[in-house]
């Protein structure tokens, strides 16, 4: 097993690029004294990161004085040392000697994971939902890529962040996540990674069909789409996407008073629809479905974005003393997901009744918790004035953008 897991070709290749060649220590930042499997690697790698965050010479000698100050073997170090760097192989070729070090470490951590899961398995109440059971497997997994995350330095901050601009700049003209509504795109620019956005309405204002309509259009652009829905079923919600493409009245298509044409131009439109990336859910309850299934949709399907009908209708395994925290614990978390898998997460919510009072909802109206609105990176309100609702005939509604952290606030009539 230990020559699955380590490399001492690769430990050994890496600590004598770093000792005879100077060009080589920018890379000392980029591994971890974990990363070695060989003890002696590892304390001989310690010493030279710790020469290097004290911007001191990092050469043999250096090392093993550092190491006797320590307490060290320095008899055993210089040998080590002295016996790594005679039998250099490629001191140019670190890069490829680091990458295997990585996929060694991270292998070897899989394997005590996996280990520590068959463990827990046994131990395992055998009454526990089957969905909690693969969630707690799969947060463990997931876990391995921000276990070992650092306090980044600035100058690495800085380059990852003009990295990001100029990845903006270079898709300045990728319109995947355009939402397809011209007012709202105009004021938010689209959908964007790592951020939550709220969509906020009084019942029957038409939230799910906004969302409905919007995450086809992304999911039409080759984004895979993940559409949850705590409302309605998968079939109620394909009926509504047909209606709309074939132009079919939904009462109609609802009531089966259909003509031939209806037929041709119904099968026409499904199976254009069948071929989008996206799922509709519709058997999720708890925002631990929802971190399980998106977790798994993003290693196997390249998940791109996902979209919630609606927030209030979530709940949470964990015990709270109120609702407010509940849901406040859920904002929370669809805010952590969209960050850890680096995607835009949409959540539809409700309004209270104090909308009604006023003539546009205010971020204090976000229904059951305030939390909403510090989580969520963009808030967005539909609106339909009285006056419009009177007519029953063609309803217009107003979009206000409320929030929005990276933008300017707006309503879709400026």
């Amino acid at each position: 097993m230990d020559k699955v897991l380590s490399s001492k070709e690769a430990e050994e290749n890496i600590i004598a690029s770093i000792l005879v060649n100077q060009d080589n220590h920018k890379y000392i930042d980029q591994i971890e004294v974990k990363d070695f499997y060989y003890k002696t690697n590892a304390k001989i790698f310690e010493l030279i990161k710790e020469l290097k965050q004290k911007e001191e010479t990092i050469d043999i000698l250096t090392v093993k004085e550092l190491g006797v100050n320590k307490k060290y073997d320095g008899i055993k170090l210089l040998t080590k040392m002295t016996e790594i760097t005679d039998n250099l192989v490629y001191s140019w070729n670190i890069k490829k000697y680091i990458k295997i070090l990585k996929n060694l470490s991270m292998k070897r951590k899989i394997f005590s994971i996996s280990k520590s899961i068959c463990e827990d398995i046994e131990e395992m109440d055998i009454n526990k939902d089957e969905s909690e059971i693969k969630n707690e497997v799969i947060q463990k997994y997931m876990s391995l890529k921000t276990n070992n995350k650092t306090m980044n330095e600035m100058s690495n901050i800085m380059l990852e962040t003009l990295r990001d601009i100029d990845n903006k700049y270079q898709k300045r003209d990728d319109l995947r996540y355009k939402t397809g509504y011209l007012e709202l795109d105009r004021i938010i620019e689209g959908l964007h990674e790592q951020e939550l956005t709220i969509i906020a309405a009084r019942p029957g204002v038409g939230k799910t069909a906004f969302a409905l309509q919007m995450a086809e259009h992304i999911a039409k652009k080759g984004v895979y789409t993940y559409f949850a829905s705590l409302e309605m079923s998968d079939r109620q919600l394909g009926s509504r996407m047909i209606s709309r493409e074939a132009e079919i009245d939904s009462h109609v298509l609802r009531m089966g008073w259909l003509t031939e044409e209806n037929f041709i131009k119904i099968n026409e439109k499904a199976s254009e629809l069948s071929k989008i990336k996206m799922v509709i859910d519709s058997n999720v309850s708890t925002i631990e479905d929802i971190e399980s299934n998106t977790n798994e949709l993003k290693q196997n399907k390249n998940l791109g974005l996902i979209v919630i009908d609606y927030l209030q209708l979530l709940k949470s395994k964990n015990k709270f003393a109120g609702r407010e925290q509940e849901v406040a614990d859920i904002s929370r978390r669809l805010k952590l997901l969209s960050k850890k898998l680096d995607i835009p997460v949409v959540a539809l919510c409700q309004l209270n009744r104090e909308t009604e009072k006023r003539r546009r909802p205010l971020l204090a109206d976000l229904r059951e918790s305030g939390s909403l609105e510090q989580d969520a990176d963009n808030v967005i309100f539909l609106y339909i004035e009285d006056e419009e609702k009177v007519k029953n005939r063609i309803i217009n509604v107003e979009i206000t953008v409320a929030k929005q952290r990276n933008g300017p606030t707006r309503n879709s009539k400026d």
